[in-house]
């Protein structure tokens, strides 16, 4: 798998509402987060405790299961094609072993995340993540990617579900990212949904030009 393209083109006044706000949608990046060193049931145990929890309505994307695969065993690919990220939104660094780095400038994010497991038809991903901006916090997070290869006679497909969910180190911001809840988290599921189109725009046209003729 990590030979597959080889030969290809891959190569106004804060407020608590204000607070919450970025940090959310901070991490509402799915690659922003990291934790070193965490046991394997530590992700059940994000899950089961987690702050906020949301989930994408399934999607299609149009490619075949090996492009699909590279860009999750390989997630630095993404901020390497075309215009999608800018360097304002994204910056991943590769670390070895599905570890990498994140840095969001504009959010004044970084955080560091891991591949912690692969499973048929689904990729988890684990992470910490710490933000500054006039206050400093942090935070855990899981991502979960179903796909699904789907039946189509004219053109691959695989379709896709993630599940994000976020666990505030303190139990204090917890408590107010909940109570503010119907106020950020449909700002929280916009911007997951910006993200995940991106990516799929990449995917889609990445598949598209590796199997163009000439």
């Amino acid at each position: 798998m990590k030979d597959l393209y080889n030969r290809s083109m891959y190569r106004t006044k804060p407020s608590v509402h204000h607070f919450l706000l970025i940090f959310l949608i901070s991490f509402s990046w799915l690659t922003s987060l990291y934790s070193e060193g965490l046991p394997d049931d530590e992700v059940k145990n994000i899950i089961r405790k987690s702050t906020i929890t949301r989930t994408q309505e399934p999607f299609i994307i149009h490619t075949d299961r090996e492009t699909l695969e590279y860009f999750m065993e390989h997630v630095e690919e993404l901020t390497k094609h075309g215009r999608d990220f800018s360097k304002g939104e994204l910056i991943l660094e590769a670390k070895g072993n599905s570890q990498y780095n994140i840095h969001i400038p504009s959010k004044h994010i970084t955080g560091k995340f891991q591949l912690a497991e692969w499973q048929p038809n689904k990729v988890i991903y684990q992470g910490h993540g710490n933000a500054s901006t006039f206050l400093k916090f942090s935070g855990l997070i899981v991502l979960e990617v179903d796909y699904l290869t789907k039946d189509n006679n004219t053109e691959p497909s695989e379709q896709v579900k993630t599940t994000v969910h976020l666990k505030f180190d303190n139990a204090f911001f917890a408590l107010l990212a909940k109570a503010a809840s119907p106020v950020f988290v449909p700002k929280l599921d916009k911007f997951i949904t910006k993200f995940t189109n991106k990516v799929k725009n990449i995917v889609e046209t990445t598949y598209t030009t590796r199997n163009t003729p000439g």
